[in-house]
């Protein structure tokens, strides 16, 4: 399911090559959402793991624009594979799972620890939530009310009481039940698909529930029903729209209803059966088995710090938190200066002026970036020119002075745009010259 969310909320058919040709993305998506459908309709270790070894590969052609929920399923697909390969593999991947959940999740709460998330103004809590306000034609709120302060203080608080209650087995099942009922609730927003980021999350919650729930969640979503093959035929069809060039049909009726007639009553199904089954002790084992868990999970804690290293600054478990670690400086509570491992974020640029209109976004918008993205982005985009103005002056730009950066940079050293408010604004999309 989570995977099928993700074709949907990330169309890869969208990502043409203009000339009609489907991309290597296209052909990797088709086959990820046809082996989704299987593992749906027939569970079985071979559709697991081809599965699994697909979602790693669209998760590299993804990058740098992949989500943090796509890098997730990204850590979750290699420890399916891995514990494929052993014999005691559900009680190694469990116990793998459960600790990729918490290097993640640790690392998104924390990071909305700082300025820019904490004010009203400019808060992804107030941004996020007025934007699924206003995409049921509901009032949305000033910076000023209330209610502004209750989606700052909200997630903020909720975020960070999660690992906690799941730390301990008294309070584990109200962690998860609190988790799924808070993401599901955030997700509930018609312009955007948080639905994929919460099923990748809802994947590594059932990891903390007892082995009798899971098994009766298990029976119950694979017993023959009406229900079930109505969601097989409309999860079917999210595969499929998701893998053709985007048109209206798709974009609001197929990819935006369909796919809430499909996520909300999954939702709702999964949070009930939790729900019901009361708030009690569960003890789990949580002590890694091996080498390559420990290693597994220590990638995933590195690039939580990633941005406070300033290794790079997106896909780093930071989103949708303000968070801004430039050049030695954060703006972050707990970790006001960064380690600055790297200068790329020494040169950054301001863009006057541009012929190109993805490059024309920053100079509108009001953000800087390092010149090292802007000058890869015009190797790559020859016919672009633009105007820059930096600590040296104003200066212009054109394709022919563009530098291609190495693909393993590109993929897995990228760096989002810096804004130049203060306190800085929430980031809601990607910019092009990543």
């Amino acid at each position: 399911m989570a995977t099928i969310a993700h074709l949907a909320g990330n169309p890869s058919g969208w990502r043409g090559d203009g000339l009609g040709q489907p991309t290597a993305l296209v052909v990797a998506s088709a086959l990820m959402g046809g082996l989704a459908l299987i593992l749906l309709v027939r569970p079985g270790r071979r559709a697991l793991g081809a599965t699994a070894a697909l979602v790693l590969v669209t998760l590299w052609l993804e990058l740098p624009n992949a989500g943090n929920h796509w890098l997730l399923m990204g850590f979750v697909a290699a420890a399916s594979l891995l514990s494929l390969a052993r014999s005691d593999s559900w009680q190694w991947f469990s116990r793998t799972g459960r600790w990729i959940f918490f290097g993640f999740y640790c690392f998104a709460a924390f990071a909305k620890l700082n300025a820019g998330f904490f004010d009203p103004t400019t808060s992804c809590g107030v941004f996020y939530a007025n934007q699924s306000l206003a995409s049921f034609g509901l009032p949305t709120m000033g910076s000023e009310s209330p209610l502004a302060r209750i989606a700052v203080a909200g997630p903020v608080l909720t975020e960070l009481s999660v690992p906690v209650l799941l730390a301990f087995s008294r309070t584990r099942h109200a962690g998860v039940l609190l988790a799924l009922i808070f993401h599901s609730v955030i997700s509930l927003d018609l312009d955007q698909h948080f639905y994929d980021f919460t099923s990748a999350l809802a994947v590594l919650l059932c990891l903390f529930l007892p082995e009798s729930t899971t098994t009766r969640l298990e029976e119950r979503a694979t017993r023959p029903s009406l229900v079930r093959h109505v969601t097989v035929v409309l999860a079917a069809v999210l595969v499929g729209a998701s893998l053709l060039p985007s048109t209206y049909a798709l974009a609001v009726v197929v990819l935006r209803v369909v796919a809430f007639v499909l996520w909300v009553p999954f939702a709702i199904w999964l949070i009930a059966a939790v729900a019901r089954d009361g708030l009690h002790t569960t003890s789990l084992p949580m002590r890694l088995r091996g080498v390559a868990a420990w290693g597994l999970v220590t990638v995933v804690v590195l690039n939580g710090l990633t941005p406070y290293l300033e290794v790079k600054t997106a896909v780093g478990f930071n989103m949708y938190a303000n968070l801004v670690t430039v050049a030695g400086e954060s703006n972050h509570f707990v970790v006001p200066r960064t380690l600055h491992l790297s200068s790329v974020q020494d040169d950054l640029v301001e863009i006057v002026d541009s012929d190109d209109p993805a490059l024309e976004v920053y100079a509108r918008e009001g953000y800087l970036l390092p010149e090292r993205n802007l000058l890869h982005y015009l190797a790559e985009h020859p016919d672009s020119t633009v105007s820059v103005r930096d600590g040296d002056g104003e200066r212009s730009l054109a394709g022919a002075d563009g530098v291609p950066l190495p693909l393993v940079i590109t993929k897995l050293q990228p760096f989002r745009a810096v804004d130049t408010q203060n306190p800085p604004r929430c980031q809601a999309v990607w910019l092009s010259a990543l």
